[in-house]
């Protein structure tokens, strides 16, 4: 049944049912009786169910697809069926996952196969909710309030548009730029709230979607269902890059395609929204890439904020928790920052609001100290990720490095001991598939973490990002990349191409004004070049003030065999799959092999290994009666799973000279 809707209603009986006399069960059983009748015989396409019945108050869930008129006047037909006096007083929409523990924690006796004519017998794994944002703020206030300057003006078209009879369909589709979850749920809950409340949706229900959803299933299937039975409600993808193994490039990429592809087909019967990290370019590109000019798509990001308004944020913070006087808090506020983002004022707040109540109303706290934690070179989410990555010892030791010499410049500073600013900038060089971009987004978040940057969101950019068409665009277009790369990291990926061999045209533009940019942001922003490591000593040789504003270089070596087998278990293991013994002895001998090839893909050859050695398993497997498979069957790889990568099998071995 396609865009199914979810109701619990209450009923008030005018006569009492008592349950566990033989007359109570007996109205009980003939009340279900007639639910499910109902079902039988409804042609409209909706579905009843009575759950539980004690004395004067009756429960049924209602599902079905339509406008909230029609369900009103559904309900009232179908409890009119029953027979049984009674008034509905309170007709609640809800998400599959509550209508599937009504109907299993049942109070009265129902089919087995209830949840599957309700079609949540088989929900995937996603946040699904009603939107019911709280503190009654207009989603117009919220919009100034946060500084969203686009939000606001989408705020008053909502409301110009509002009224209309009956839902129409989605004149656009949105994508959000937010780095905090919290807050990105909190907009999208509001935006989705006021569509509703304007005739703009049918339903308020939201689900969000992310890779994890998509985990132990193919992803076209499941967003077919999804979208289908979504119609007139929202679907949101959670497009942030995964910090636990760097996968954003290929599967999030992939994500986003499948996602954009049914964007389209339902683009009048479904919202969609993109929630990506602020100025994430390589998200941004993906979007557009899929999405063309087939759908008209508005961007909500956050406009950065002064010093004056971010005093202004925290005011109204402290009104909101009946602060009287704002003053200990606007002090917290760094004078000398130029650029905040309210995310910030609300981790200020948090952060000084224990000292605030212990000052003002619980001063016998105030000689308790919370033990000292021993003192780390890296500390947080993002180091203990970096450490638990396989291989990357030298990479680890050098990001530990870079660490402990900024925290010692910090100190310095404080100690007021006068020092020259050093250069904070990185290179980090080797060959495909070694992990360089997932390491410099863990990278841009530990030095966050670690109170070196203000942010701890990385802008990705490469020659087409930053040499612009005509003579003259390029150094505007590398200003703005800066600009929008204040108080964090800007990667530059494969540097090198922006040498164009050619003296004086838009390659050595770039590079110059980079120079330049490095030297005015020396203090706010760090610029991590990558690269072949070949090709990025011959990029360093073409500016000599570039490698001067470089501070450390990062090299990535190959993976060893046994740490592609590491990483290859790890990646069998995320999908619920193992190697046996021999399984894992052919996969070692594939990769002794490919590490004797020139450029063979490291990290990524390894899932290219796993993922035909899924397939091999499929075809050895389906050749087989499936209903007599046994799970340890479905998930072990075998040894004859494995074979050298057809790209890879001719390939001559690397030669040593003189051996």
């Amino acid at each position: 049944m396609n865009g199914m809707r979810y109701f619990i209603c209450t009923v008030f009986l005018e006569h009492k049912i008592i349950p566990r006399t033989e007359n109570g069960e007996a109205e009980i059983s003939q009340l279900v009786f007639k639910s499910l009748s109902y079902n039988d015989s409804n042609r409209k396409g909706f579905l009843a169910c009575v759950t539980y019945v004690y004395e004067s108050e009756c429960r049924f869930v209602f599902a079905g697809n339509g406008d909230d008129a029609e369900f009103r006047k559904e309900a009232e037909a179908f409890w009119d069926s029953t027979g049984v006096e009674g008034l509905i007083r309170l007709k609640e929409e809800t998400c599959a996952v509550v209508i599937r523990k009504e109907l299993t924690r049942s109070a009265v006796d129902l089919p087995p196969d209830i949840t599957e004519l309700f079609d949540v017998d088989a929900r995937i794994n996603a946040d699904e909710h009603i939107a019911r944002p709280a503190g009654g703020c207009s989603l117009s206030d919220y919009a100034s309030q946060h500084h969203f300057p686009e939000l606001k003006a989408e705020a008053e078209r909502i409301r110009a548009c509002s009224g209309t009879s009956r839902f129409l369909g989605h004149p656009v589709h949105y994508i959000l730029e937010e780095n905090d979850p919290a807050k990105a749920a909190e907009t999208i809950d509001l935006l989705t709230d006021t569509l509703y409340c304007a005739g703009r949706l049918q339903s308020p229900r939201i689900i969000v979607i992310d890779p994890d959803t998509f985990r132990r299933a193919p992803v076209n299937p499941l967003l077919s269902h999804l979208y289908e039975n979504f119609t007139g409600g929202t679907i949101c993808l959670s497009a942030a890059p995964d910090g636990n193994n760097g996968e954003y490039a290929d599967g999030m990429e992939e994500l986003i395609e499948s996602v954009c592809k049914f964007a389209k087909q339902y683009c009048h019967e479904v919202l969609t929204i993109f929630h990506i990290p602020q100025h994430h370019t390589e998200a941004r590109r993906a979007i557009s890439a899929s999405i063309g000019n087939e759908l008209m798509m508005l961007t909500f990001c956050e406009e950065q904020s002064d010093y004056h308004e971010a005093c202004e944020y925290m005011e109204m913070i402290c009104k909101r928790k009946n602060i009287d006087d704002p003053s200990f808090f606007i002090e917290q506020i760094n004078p000398d920052q130029t650029v905040f983002y309210t995310a910030e004022i609300d981790a200020i707040f948090r952060e000084h609001y224990k000292r605030h109540l212990i000052r003002t109303h619980f001063q016998v706290y105030e000689n308790c100290r919370t033990p000292a934690a021993p003192e780390r070179r890296a500390e947080g989410k993002a180091a203990n990720t970096l450490n638990e990555m396989i291989g990357l010892a030298g990479v680890k030791r050098v990001i530990e490095e870079s660490v402990s010499y900024y925290k010692l410049q910090k100190v310095y500073r404080e100690r007021q001991i006068v020092l020259n600013a050093p250069a904070r900038s990185m290179v980090f060089t080797g060959n495909p598939g070694t992990a360089k971009t997932t390491v410099a987004r863990l990278t841009a978040k530990i030095f966050k973490e670690n109170g070196l940057i203000e942010s701890g969101n990385i802008v990705e950019v490469g020659r087409a990002d930053l040499v612009g068409k005509y003579v003259g665009w390029t150094a505007t277009i590398v200003k703005d990349a800066f600009k929008r790369a204040k108080g964090s990291v800007l990667f530059i990926d494969e540097a090198y191409s922006l040498v164009d061999g050619r003296d004086g045209l838009y390659g050595d533009e770039a590079i110059n004004t980079i120079v330049q940019e490095m030297e005015n942001h020396r203090d706010d922003t760090i610029v991590i070049f990558a690269g072949y490591p070949d090709k990025m000593d011959a990029f360093l040789k073409k500016n000599p003030g570039l490698r001067s504003r470089i501070a450390f270089h990062v090299d990535f070596p190959d993976y060893t065999p046994d740490e592609l087998l590491d990483i290859l278990r790890l990646m069998a293991k995320n999908q619920s799959m193992k190697l046996d013994s021999d399984a894992e002895e052919a996969a070692l001998s594939i990769f002794r092999k490919a590490v004797q090839i020139p450029d063979f893909g490291n990290g990524r050859f390894a899932r290219n290994v796993l993922e035909q050695a899924q397939m091999r398993l499929s075809m050895r497997l389906t050749s087989q009666n499936t209903g007599t498979l046994t799970f340890e069957q479905l998930t072990t790889l075998c040894a004859e799973d494995f074979i050298m990568p057809v790209m890879c099998s001719d390939t001559p071995e690397r030669r040593v000279i003189g051996f």
